[in-house]
């Protein structure tokens, strides 16, 4: 069976667990040679996928800290040494549930440090070898777009991910390069997970708004984005209603119905 990705070399940041785990799987049974990097233990995964390699591809693993700009040049470059990229896809970040009252100065770094200075850098690192017809994909949030209670830290490094990736686009499109934004609502994965019991109501009845997806059903939207070369994947259907919604209605209407959501989150 061949497809869109059979035969491509896809490189995979975040690849140790929750999407970007899922994506390599995904990919593994499509036949795409696997390059994945993580600051976490890679052995597990790849141990994983090595049982799901039925079309005997390639999957190479390196450790990456995006944070550190020097290792990501140099990993990203042995690396391409041995495989060269036809598509990254970029998935590292965290999340950040608390108030901005709650929150410390150095938890706030740490969060724009991870999110947008590491999504910048593994840009930077990867941009040498990338020429016309590769791709490009970053994984942003419904957080790109509408702020949310206890996400100023997440919501400022998702936005400026968006604004950063648009002019990126304009950069990069004249030169054959492709980029793709996705940004789901809440999915089910060690990150989300890590909220339970930090995040508060409030945050918590906010989330709800957008839906939430199977991080199966996530995956395959965005792959299916990144094959028609398409600049923005939202996947599930409540996720896109509140896109339409802030495209369309005022901000005083988004807003009002934020409030009241908060509010009643916060009686219970």
């Amino acid at each position: 069976m061949r497809g869109y990705f059979t035969g491509k070399t896809v490189y995979i940041t975040g690849a140790a667990s929750g999407i970007g785990f899922e994506t390599a799987k995904q990919l593994i049974a499509q036949g795409s040679n696997l390059v994945l990097f993580d600051v976490q233990p890679l052995d597990e995964s790849l141990s994983a996928l090595k049982g799901m390699n039925k079309h005997n591809m390639s999957i190479a693993t390196y450790k990456l800290d995006v944070t550190d700009a020097d290792m990501t040049s140099k990993q990203i470059a042995v690396a391409a040494e041995h495989l060269s990229p036809d598509i990254l896809m970029h998935f590292v970040g965290i999340t950040g549930p608390w108030t901005f009252d709650e929150m410390s100065q150095e938890q706030f770094e740490r969060v724009m440090a991870i999110n947008l200075f590491g999504t910048r850098n593994v840009l930077a690192a990867i941009r040498p070898f990338l020429s016309r017809g590769k791709q490009v994909m970053v994984t942003a949030s419904m957080s790109s777009f509408t702020g949310s209670y206890g996400y100023s830290s997440y919501s400022a490094s998702k936005f400026a991910i968006w604004g950063m990736m648009q002019s990126i686009s304009f950069e990069w499109k004249p030169l054959g390069i492709d980029i793709t934004v996705f940004a789901p609502p809440p999915i089910d994965t060690p990150l989300t997970q890590s909220e339970v019991g930090v995040m508060s109501q409030a945050g918590v009845g906010m989330k709800k708004l957008a839906g939430k997806l199977k991080i199966e059903d996530a995956v395959k939207s965005m792959l299916k984005g990144v094959e028609n070369r398409a600049f923005l994947v939202v996947p599930g259907t409540m996720a896109n209603l509140i896109r339409l919604q802030l495209r369309f209605f005022p901000v005083s209407w988004v807003n009002w119905i934020g409030n009241k959501t908060v509010a009643l989150s916060l009686k219970k």
